[in-house]
């Protein structure tokens, strides 16, 4: 600027377009300045995003990165991601087919011998064949919790519409860049089944080669909003800008989803196939949009701050058992910061401490999403969800959802009682 004043005196014309210059250059680098963790920012247009052959001769494999992290790779292999899709074995120790080939169904029209993969085991399990060369997934699927077959079509799916015909919808177009580790959608091939290190970690060649912290991606280095991309880019519906892909092709961990990738959201006072009409989980998979709804966001919390990667001890890969309240006492309990104000947990739940209605998820993290069932899947909001909501649009609520028996007006009478300043 003092160079700037002395051009002036000199040259008044240069010295005015100089300033402009370096105001313009000022204002660039301020809106280069990462922004705070929030919903994912609009895509780029289509004709900004290339979509790319991944290398997979960068990607070396569990057993490579086991050589110097052990006990991550242990405790991984012990998680739902590690054993998400697996050939099939249907009897003996090691089996992996949880579904009941004898037990005859309507939607069923292909046996054991003409499964390829077996993909889950938690919730549903569904198979991958192939026709006529083309690895695809079996129209029907296995309900875990009410043991029969259900019909699997897609049709609640935004991509259904240009893939109407199961026996072309390949399982690299639509499944494998989730569920498999370093896939290349050109040659339909991955470098490693399930959703190993890489997935997480990215490529890991250089980094075997040279162990260094900047040569490989770690997620608790990233910012809140990178990392979290990491976990999004498989567990938020939505859609890439360019492609019929149902995964962001492309996109590898410290790299911005965004640009791969537009999750869905809510559309007020509307059910759609994501949401129900209160922006709560309507189905499984959207964990991350439900999540950036959240009061626990707008507080910098993030996905591994309840969830380990590398343990599967605990349901849902937590860091500690969400059943017992032991994973929201991390953080919340009587006379702690974040609440809750009660000085018992039974003054705030109005349940028995022990019961069932003081379990800190069975009323803020409610199972509303359908998976191949209704009410499977939590929701991550972490509201509690007023019966109000049922008597209004027909969204389960998180009293009913236990109290299956009784009416949600029943319920209300109950909320407005112990709650009386709360909204109904």
């Amino acid at each position: 600027m003092r160079k700037l004043k002395r051009l002036a005196a000199i040259h008044p014309m240069l010295a005015a377009c100089l300033l402009v210059v370096f105001l313009e250059i000022a204002w660039a680098v301020v809106d280069d300045v990462p922004a705070a963790p929030a919903s994912p920012v609009p895509a780029a247009s289509p004709a900004d995003i290339p979509v790319r052959a991944l290398d997979q001769s960068e990607y070396v494999g569990a057993k490579k990165c086991a050589e110097c992290h052990q006990s991550h790779q242990e405790g991984w292999a012990n998680t739902a991601h590690a054993r998400m899709i697996r050939v099939p074995v249907v009897d003996g120790p090691h089996a992996t087919v949880v579904a009941d080939f004898k037990q005859p169904s309507e939607h069923r029209h292909f046996e054991i011998k003409d499964v390829k993969w077996v993909v889950g085991s938690r919730w549903k399990q569904r198979f991958i064949g192939e026709v006529d060369g083309m690895e695809v997934v079996f129209p029907a699927q296995w309900s875990v919790r009410d043991k029969k077959w259900m019909p699997y079509t897609g049709k609640s799916d935004w991509w259904y519409e240009q893939h109407k015909d199961w026996k072309t919808r390949s399982n690299f177009q639509l499944c494998a860049g989730c569920h498999s580790t370093g896939v290349n959608d050109q040659t339909k091939t991955w470098t490693e089944l399930n959703i190993s290190c890489e997935s997480c970690h990215g490529p890991g060649k250089a980094h075997s080669a040279i162990p260094k912290p900047d040569n490989i991606v770690n997620p608790a280095r990233l910012t809140t909003e990178r990392s979290m991309d990491i976990c999004l880019s498989c567990h938020q519906a939505g859609k890439p800008p360019n492609t019929t892909y149902a995964w962001p092709v492309g996109y590898q961990p410290g790299m911005e989803l965004s640009k791969f990738w537009t999750g869905f959201k809510p559309e007020e006072g509307r059910q759609t196939a994501e949401f129900w009409h209160n922006g709560t989980a309507h189905k499984n998979r959207v964990q991350g949009n439900t999540f950036l709804q959240s009061v626990m966001l707008r507080h910098d919390i993030q996905c591994t701050n309840c969830h380990d990667m590398h343990s599967g001890t605990y349901t849902a890969m937590t860091i500690k058992p969400a059943a017992s309240n032991a994973l929201c006492y991390t953080c919340h309990g009587p006379k702690k910061d974040a609440g809750p104000a009660d000085a018992t947990l039974a003054d705030h739940t109005h349940h028995g401490e022990f019961s069932k209605g003081s379990s800190c998820i069975e009323c803020h993290m409610t199972k509303t999403g359908e998976n191949a069932v209704t009410n499977e899947a939590r929701n991550h909001t972490f509201d509690f969800i007023s019966p109000a909501s049922t008597i209004a649009n027909g969204d389960p609520n998180s009293c009913n959802t236990c109290h299956a028996d009784k009416t949600p007006e029943w319920a209300l009478d109950f909320v407005k009682k112990w709650w009386p300043k709360s909204e109904k």
